[in-house]
């Protein structure tokens, strides 16, 4: 490694890079495990008998499906449950690392559930317990983890954002290469293999989390603090819904232009599609970094709550881009259309994602980052809700129409934006940090 890159490394906190390969092995699990979901149940939990999944009747009953006869849609509720609730639980993950536990024990007891889950899906009979620790697992993990990387910084300190934008490259990786190897495991040879390399990737998370917390600042079982008044915290619940709206447009990725695309003979393989976010995220992480870098020695480094926004406008463009496309007729946009469309819309996520994680992280009271983060999460949780009452109205409007619909969904999340974080006066933008302090 040249003097040079040496450098650039020193000025990043040590505890920071083994956050990140936690986060890359804690994704590789997740998405892994996501990739094999829906193909699993259908071909495999599902086609046993009712009795012999523990659980299955009596939720089954409660979501008024029956097992045999609408069985896809019992996949297709399954696995929305499951999706929502590993962004909805890291609210009492957040909350008792917070209040009750320090980060570290909520973290690692976390990552022992998703292990223990990963385990237990290889066998049918315990498939449902298996998500529900899982859930509950990435409930205490998921948040918790991301408000470490606030621990290594002082506050107020504008490396932050920096720091989560490194942070966001260790998602992506673990996101990219856990589809390829976890399905090829299970086409190739068996699904106990497959999910047995999800139950790897949580041990290897696990145990750097272990190994480097050296690295990291110690921390102490938190006492229970007083509230924060609620007078100014409007704006981060404004923050919190707007930024629900512009993951509506990020969802649609995988409902809406799924469908859209699944019309083209011999369709776009959607593995290839998967690829191209976490390149943009590659190449285009370095390049920003050092663009704030420079920024920072010029003393005009942008505030965190501006990148949101310039961010969103830029997803905004993007999802343009695509509503225009529909005006062609109703087949699908050309190879070249989609790849500019995924990469422009990654380009605008590498703005917001990092500089919202900051924003949500640093917006809670000290010692309260795991409650942040866990509000982010919900804004994907919440999202993903949203992406998917739109999501009925695929067939039933015209394309353009429907993609409009999005548009405008996006419009209002980058208005909420902009409201959130306007300026307070004419000296200064108003800095959403503030909030809950």
């Amino acid at each position: 490694m040249s003097t040079l890159a040496r450098t650039r490394f020193r000025t990043y906190p040590p505890g920071l890079f083994v956050l990140c390969f936690v986060e890359l092995w804690e994704r590789f699990s997740f998405y892994g495990m996501r990739a094999l979901l829906v193909v699993y149940m259908t071909h495999v939990v599902l086609v046993q008998p009712v009795d012999a999944v523990e659980g299955l009747g009596v939720l089954s009953g409660f979501l008024g499906l029956d097992p045999v006869t609408d069985k896809g849609a019992l996949v297709s509720e399954l696995y929305g449950l499951y999706s929502g609730l590993v962004y909805f639980t890291p609210l009492l993950g957040g909350y008792l690392a917070d209040r009750f536990f320090s980060r570290d024990a909520v973290v690692i007891a976390g990552g022992a559930l998703i292990v223990l889950g990963h385990l237990m899906l290889t066998t049918s009979t315990w498939f449902l317990l298996a998500l529900v620790l899982i859930v509950l697992g990435t409930g205490g993990l998921k948040g918790n983890i991301a408000a470490r990387v606030v621990d290594l910084y002082p506050e107020d300190d504008p490396r932050l954002s920096r720091g989560f934008s490194l942070f966001y490259v260790g998602i992506n990786i673990g996101a990219a290469l856990a589809p390829f190897v976890c399905a090829g495991l299970a086409l190739r040879y068996t699904w106990g293999l497959a999910f047995g390399a999800t139950s790897v990737g949580m041990v290897l998370a696990l145990a750097t989390y272990c190994a480097g917390r050296r690295c990291l600042p110690r921390q102490t079982v938190p006492r229970m603090a007083v509230a924060a008044g609620g007078g100014r915290s409007v704006n981060i619940w404004l923050l919190a819904a707007a930024c629900a709206l512009v993951w509506v447009s990020y969802e649609q990725q995988a409902n809406g232009l799924m469908r859209w695309l699944s019309g083209r003979p011999g369709g776009i393989g959607q593995a290839w599609l998967q690829a191209i976010p976490p390149l943009v995220v590659l190449l285009g992480t370095p390049v920003l970094l050092r663009v704030w870098r420079v920024q920072a020695r010029q003393g005009r480094e942008v505030s965190a709550a501006r990148k949101i926004v310039w961010g969103a406008t830029v997803i905004l463009l993007a999802q343009a881009i695509l509503w225009l496309f529909a005006f062609t007729g109703p087949a699908p946009p050309p190879v070249i259309g989609i790849v500019f469309y995924l990469a422009l819309w990654e380009a605008g996520d590498l703005l917001f994602s990092p500089a919202a994680m900051d924003v949500f992280a640093t917006a809670a009271a000290p010692g309260r980052a795991g409650m942040g983060m866990a509000v982010w999460y919900l804004t994907i949780f919440v999202g993903n809700l949203a992406s998917g009452w739109i999501g009925v109205l695929w067939g039933r409007l015209p394309v353009s129409s429907y993609w409009l619909v999005i548009v405008m969904t996006t419009v209002a999340g980058v208005a909420g934006l902009s409201l959130a974080t306007m300026k307070r006066d004419r000296e200064a933008c108003y800095d959403i940090k503030t909030e809950w302090k």
